[in-house]
């Protein structure tokens, strides 16, 4: 049984204090647009990649960047983990972000998954983060529970 992160990017990597900190420092942008992931996010991020042994499935609407991007993009800014080879996406958008999570689910069914969103989706396995502070470390051992049970 595989076990899958659902990430969504703004507001999970992302808080208000460290974008204001960039913003302050003048941090220009890369070749990736703006993407100031708080370093306190990833490192939530990397404990539960850690711990669970887990592969992120992106679910933000930063998956238009294409697939490509999205793994140099990885790359560039040393993320945590690995974006799963088969489906590094949900599906595209066919109304809601909650349609396309409730496709990608019916199509694994026998995986365990968590989602890391700041949005209130319907799903079990929701792991609600505050877009002011991003994924904190409470939010990550919440996270190892649903997948390691």
């Amino acid at each position: 049984m595989k076990k899958y992160i659902l990430l969504d990017i703004d507001g999970v990597l992302t808080s208000d204090a460290f974008t204001r900190q960039c913003i302050f420092e003048y941090r220009r942008e890369n070749l990736f647009g703006v993407d100031w992931f708080d370093p306190a996010c990833i490192e939530a991020l990397r404990c539960i990649i850690e711990q669970t042994d887990a592969t992120i499935v992106i679910s933000s609407s930063w998956r238009d960047l294409g697939e490509y991007k999205l793994k140099e993009l990885w790359e560039y800014n040393q993320m945590p983990g690995q974006l799963d080879e088969t489906s590094h996406t949900t599906p595209e958008y066919i109304l809601t972000k909650e349609d396309a999570i409730g496709q990608w689910l019916s199509i694994h069914k026998e995986d365990k998954f968590v989602i890391l969103d700041d949005s209130e989706l319907r799903f079990p396995n929701l792991v609600k983060t505050n877009p002011t502070v991003g994924l904190t470390k409470k939010d990550a051992r919440k996270a190892i529970k649903i997948l390691n049970q």
